[in-house]
């Protein structure tokens, strides 16, 4: 079974992913997913501690975060964090946390995350060359985002988005390899 894809920061079953959506239609397509599977969801609100970059001095500020959590089902305690900031001077990058519980086998997040990504409203690993121009346009955040996108089974090549019913398989699958955890059992 192959190994779960982590974010920098090497934590098992964390993935940061930055995206050219907005975190509201990041949380409304796995909300869709999740109502068609007939999990229980949870919507969590917050904020977290962010960095800018002004000039060469970081600055320290906060942004607003959407999430759900899973409640039930068979991905039961996967959380999906969102948020929006600003990491130079003008422009917002979006981000998409995922919490991926141990117990999840690393094949149904991948089929997750892959009807995940087609009922986005655009690309994810796409931005325009306006927001490219506004963000920066030479960032390693693109091709980090494409390759992380590449990394889960997401197609990215040119005229691959959005993958058909067909080529992706039915939502919700009709068996999962994912494992109860000792607790779910009782």
């Amino acid at each position: 079974m192959p190994a779960l894809y982590v974010a920098k920061n090497k934590q098992r079953g964390l993935l940061e992913i930055s995206t050219c959506v907005n975190p509201g239609a990041q949380i409304r397509a796995l909300r869709e997913l999740a109502q068609e599977a007939d999990w229980e969801i949870e919507r969590i609100e917050g904020s977290r501690l962010v960095d800018r970059f002004a000039i060469i001095m970081p600055l320290t500020s906060s942004a607003r975060t959407l999430g759900l959590v899973l409640k039930s089902g068979p991905m039961q305690g996967l959380h999906l964090t969102t948020w929006s900031h600003v990491e130079g001077s003008s422009g917002a990058i979006h981000k998409a946390e995922w919490r991926v519980p141990r117990q999840t086998a690393p094949q149904d997040f991948h089929y997750l995350v892959r009807h995940w990504t087609a009922r986005l409203p655009r690309a994810p690993f796409k931005w325009t060359f306006s927001e490219r121009s506004r963000l920066g346009y030479l960032l390693p955040t693109y091709r980090r985002a494409k390759r992380t996108f590449t990394t889960l089974g997401v197609p990215t090549g040119k005229g691959q988005w959005p993958q058909s019913e067909e080529d992706m398989g039915p939502w919700p699958p009709t068996e999962f390899h994912t494992q109860t955890s000792f607790f779910e059992e009782e």
